[in-house]
Order: structure tokens, then sequence, then C-alpha cells
């Protein structure tokens, strides 16, 4: 397993060295990663995944990867996660470790009301990665007393239609929380993950 997916030890799962389904709707890839035993990464597990590849400074793979997923560059990278965002008793809800049930509705398996310290404005003049790794919310979203820095941010929207990814391009790099689901483009993709066996 070792040859095509990285061991994150802190939250016990394989995340896959490469993204997948370029080209491929978030729902698309939901469906596919379902038939294959896998999953696609919430936004916290992203987040242990970027730290861990970022804590081992000897291994040239894991920086390769690293680079390719944060370095300001071309061409357009992105990542799709597995988060939705809906409207419930006038609230706003974040949706996700989600699956296909029998009738084929794509039902997240968690959801819980967005953290009340989430920053919730667009900040284009720019956060810290840095201590967006280091110090999210529970739910993996920046806090509103986050530190300045250069990675844009797309606020969570009550559209009841977005969903988060994570991009990299030569204008920047940032975490959109207002995409739609039903987006395809073959630079777009999401980079499977399992849990392992105990």
């Amino acid at each position: 397993m070792g040859k095509i997916f990285i061991y994150v030890p802190s939250i016990n799962i394989y995340v896959a060295k490469q993204k997948t389904h370029l080209g491929k709707n978030w729902f698309d890839c939901h469906k596919e990663f379902q038939k294959n035993k896998k999953k696609m990464l919430t936004v916290p597990e992203f987040i242990e995944f970027l730290k861990y590849l970022k804590s081992q400074p000897n291994n040239q793979e894991y920086q390769k990867i690293y680079r390719e997923i944060t370095e300001v560059r071309g061409p357009w990278r992105v990542e799709l996660l597995d988060a939705s965002f809906k409207v419930k008793n006038e609230k706003l809800y974040i949706n996700y470790y989600h699956s296909f049930n029998e009738r084929g509705y794509l039902i997240p398996k968690s959801s819980k009301i967005l953290n009340k310290n989430t920053l919730m404005h667009d900040d284009s003049e720019g956060i810290s990665l840095e201590d967006w790794l280091e110090n999210p919310t529970k739910q993996g979203f920046p806090r509103k007393k986050i530190k300045p820095g250069e990675m844009y941010y797309r606020y969570p929207k009550d559209d009841n239609n977005s969903i988060v990814r994570f991009e990299a391009s030569r204008w920047g790099v940032g975490l959109e929380c207002d995409n739609s689901p039903h987006l395809k483009d073959l630079r777009i993709g999401a980079r499977a993950c399992k849990e392992k066996l105990k």
C-alpha cells in the first residue's frame, strides 16, 4: 500500500499520493470512491495530511507532494474535500462523511452547526497558511483571529449548494468554501483515503 498511499499516524488513515477522478464533479468522485471502498478527505483530514507531509523535511517525495498542493505556480490545481453546507432552522451546518444510500442520494453521516469561531467573511487580502494548518477550528476552518498571510479564503455560504475545495495556481493558493458541487474540469480532482485496518 505504501507505493500509492501515505500513512498519516495522527488520523490513522492512508492518503493517496495522487489525485484521481480528474474531470468528474464532487458527486461523481464520492460515487467512484465508494465503489472502491475509499472516501474523500474531510477538511481536518486534509490539514493533518499537509502537516504530516511538511513534518518530513528529509523525505523528498513528501516535500514534492506538499509543494504540488500548496505552491503558488501554474498550472491551476484543485483538491475537492468532503464538506458541504446546509441551512437548517436558520443555522448553517457543515456536513461531511458523505456516502450514497440505497436510493442513490448522497447523505452525510455527520452534520453539525458550523463552529462559531469560524472566519465568516472573504479574505482576499490574505490569511496565513501556517496559522490555518496549526490552529484551525475543530471542523478545519480558519478562525476569526487568524494571522494575515498570502492565502486567500472564501467563507462558507448559506446557499445550500456549496462545497469546499483547496486550490493553487500562479495567482495564489486558497481555501474556497463556496463552490458548486456540479463543477467539472480536468484540473479538478480528489484524493482517496482509507482507514488503517486494526
